[in-house]
């Protein structure tokens, strides 16, 4: 007699149960984590430091967050998800009070480790969800999850862009919500997902197999950078209001909300490439309009621009979860944590080189270099798609998008 076959509900969970615990983790420390990210350069401006010492200190945590792709995986694996992600919470929180205990002269030897830390967040988060649902269903449960996310992201960077001027016991607040989060996950009966013998973060690898997700996390690390740190330096250059410049980069971050379901949806039903190259083209057209516009919108330059920056963010950060459902297909779950921290290792590179590159080019050619960056990136990344695409499609080549697993292979 032979052993039927393994069902996909006893391979996967069913239902949200079983990511219910580390989703609603992650989103404890979105908030805790934005919370700092708004409140670390208001509170050093504002106390009149350096603006070299403010970059530092944002450019420790950007430099602790690559090297934690690279480190945290082997941890993972040694302790498991629960434990690590209990580890890495209680590290933040009690950096976040260091930061009011000591000098700002060592901040950045803080934020450092907070880098380190919350790479290990996001790898234990995006390995769990990609470990723990069935391929059939897993575009549309990251597209929830990204959706929230950036939700949270949104609402608390406004409470506490309010907030942050009122209050003076911010750093204990921070520090109370990182705790807060691994209380979830630590009394989860939901068991994490297994791991391989070995973790490691193959970049080479990673190309090898998946190329287009390489490609999709670069563009959208590269073009987020640029978005969240200089689209308000844009809108004050080009002659926008306080206001009105702020709300650039809100509106890019309100755009990749509308459209972060809609994409992972698609992913579980249409060939990935297909979704990123769509995407892209809406990110390129959208960002050649403000070319045309910077210079022939008249009277209503500011609510254009704000519709085309929503347009742009819509295009163009979404497609981070589209590339990770795009690697999950070709290399497979059991690579879940090595996949996550190459991927997030990829778009954490070029969220850090984005903003560098794009105020450079803004420094040579004025504020248009920073629409003719993202319009340069956007050209770049639509020949690579086609290219893949039409590769894949070359005559009497096997398709290695396949589609998504529905069920046990025998």
């Amino acid at each position: 007699m032979t052993s039927a076959a393994p069902t996909t509900a006893s391979r996967y969970p069913q239902g949200m149960e079983a990511l219910t615990p580390i989703i609603t983790g992650a989103l404890i420390l979105q908030v805790a984590g934005t919370a700092l990210h708004t409140y670390v350069p208001l509170y050093m401006a504002l106390a009149e430091h350096a603006p070299v010492m403010i970059g530092l200190v944002g450019a420790s945590y950007s430099a602790g967050f690559l090297v934690g792709c690279f480190t945290i995986p082997a941890l993972i694996r040694r302790v498991g998800h629960i434990r690590a992600f209990a580890v890495f919470a209680a590290v933040q929180a009690a950096l976040a009070v260091s930061l009011a205990l000591t000098p700002v002269d060592f901040w950045g030897v803080s934020r450092f480790v907070m880098g380190v830390a919350a790479a290990g967040h996001i790898v234990c988060i995006e390995s769990w969800i990609g470990g723990q649902v069935e391929p059939a269903r897993r575009g549309r449960v990251f597209g929830l999850y990204q959706t929230m996310n950036r939700l949270v992201l949104i609402l608390s960077q406004v409470a506490v862009g309010y907030l942050a001027l009122r209050m003076e016991s911010m750093f204990m607040l921070v520090s109370v919500a990182f705790s807060l989060a691994l209380i979830p996950v630590a009394l989860t009966k939901a068991r994490s997902p297994d791991t391989p013998p070995l973790v490691s973060v193959n970049l080479g690898a990673l190309w090898r197999d998946a190329p287009t997700a390489v490609g999709g996390c670069l563009y959208v690390g590269l073009v987020s950078g640029a978005l969240t740190y200089v689209a308000p330096a844009y809108g004050i250059m080009i002659g926008l209001g306080r206001a009105d410049a702020i709300l650039l980069a809100a509106a890019s971050q309100f755009g990749a909300l509308v459209m972060q379901w809609p994409m992972g949806l698609f992913a579980d039903r249409v060939d990935t490439r297909n979704i990123m190259l769509t995407a892209v083209g809406l990110a390129c057209a959208a960002s050649a309009a403000m070319l045309w516009a910077v210079h022939d919108a008249g009277p209503y330059l500011q609510w254009l621009m704000i519709a085309l920056f929503m347009l742009v963010g819509a295009g163009s950060m979404p497609i981070y979860s589209v590339s990770v459902i795009h690697a999950y297909r070709h290399i497979g779950r059991d690579q879940a944590v090595s996949l996550s921290a190459g991927l997030l290792f990829l778009w954490a590179a070029g969220a850090s080189a984005g903003p560098l590159l794009a105020s450079a080019l803004m420094q040579f050619m004025g504020p248009n270099g920073l629409l003719t960056y993202i319009l340069g990136l956007s050209v770049l990344m639509l020949v690579f798609l086609g290219y893949r695409i039409a590769k894949k499609t070359s005559p009497g080549r096997v398709p290695t998008d396949a589609p998504p697993e529905v069920g046990p292979r025998h």
